[in-house]
């Protein structure tokens, strides 16, 4: 008899069966990993959500483009998509959020208005397929009335139903905030022909 063969035979035993019960563990554990349980639910972040959880008290955009990019956007999930009130209540807020404080005096109906506009245009089909922001740098700013402004040109291309794809050139003017220093929408109009 070999010395030492019986207590090595056991060793190597106990040794192979830890590791498969250490290799049947990792199987098992991968498997278990992966699958969801039944009431586990999966949530797909869609456009909307992006507008409804934007929150510009922290990140207010750095630019005046940005803002009309904002303001256009949302304006375009808001003919696009499906949404529900609680939604829609919160897109027009953020729309809100990017005006001027003298354009909002002036209309007190604002987010009324808002709502209104986008309902009329949806049951008319009327929906923003694409836009452009026309400055590919930040705009000239002004003075006017002591107050820093700028204008922001733009192209949106509105489908209108079945009656295809029209331009529209609009021209936003937006005013420098005191204090924050943030672009405000003041007012926007069609571009005027050159």
């Amino acid at each position: 008899m070999e010395k030492g063969g019986a207590g090595s035979a056991i060793i190597k035993s106990v040794v192979l069966i830890v590791l498969g019960a250490l290799v049947v563990l990792g199987v098992y554990m991968a498997l278990t990993r992966t699958k969801k349980t039944p009431t586990e639910e999966t949530y797909v972040s869609t456009v909307v959500d992006e507008f409804t959880t934007m929150n510009l008290e922290k990140n207010y955009p750095a630019s005046a483009r940005k803002v009309v990019e904002i303001y256009i956007r949302t304006m375009q999930v808001l003919l696009k998509e499906q949404y529900d009130d609680q939604q829609e209540d919160k897109m027009v807020a953020l729309i809100k959020g990017l005006m001027d404080d003298e354009l909002l005096a002036n209309n007190m109906n604002f987010e009324k208005d808002i709502k209104d506009e986008v309902d009329r245009k949806k049951s008319e089909d009327n929906s923003i397929s694409n836009y452009e922001v026309l400055q590919k740098r930040e705009p000239d700013e002004y003075k006017t009335n002591g107050r820093w402004m700028c204008k922001v040109d733009c192209i949106y291309y509105m489908r209108m139903g079945t009656q295809g794809t029209v331009t529209v050139d609009y021209t936003f003017i937006l005013r420098r905030q005191e204090g924050t220093g943030n672009w405000k929408i003041y007012g926007w109009t069609l571009k005027e022909e050159e």
